[in-house]
């Protein structure tokens, strides 16, 4: 996948001089580094919990009119279980 990131001028030539140093390219050493936060990221930030109650989550966005069918639970087991009983149910209304 291709992606723009605007970066700023001072740090792009700060990572390019340094990888080149280093003899790589510097989408060689993007990937590493988001492969090394992916790994290292274990924990959800304290502003993305879940908090609990009937509401669902902020990020549920588009997905929303499924939320009731979550049954108070937000893991990907119960979205995608919410997301498919709500297909079901608008298949059932056509």
């Amino acid at each position: 996948m291709k992606a723009t990131v605007d970066i700023p001028d001072d740090l792009y030539r700060q990572v390019k001089a340094k990888s080149a140093l280093h003899g790589r390219p510097v989408r060689e050493v993007t990937v590493e580094l988001f492969r090394q936060w992916i790994a290292a990221t274990n924990e959800v930030p304290e502003e993305a919990a879940v908090e609990s109650g009937d509401r669902p989550p902020p990020w549920f966005g588009a997905l929303r009119r499924y939320a009731a069918n979550a049954r108070g639970r937000h893991d990907m087991d119960s979205i995608r279980g919410s997301i498919a009983r709500g297909r079901a149910e608008l298949r059932g209304r056509r």
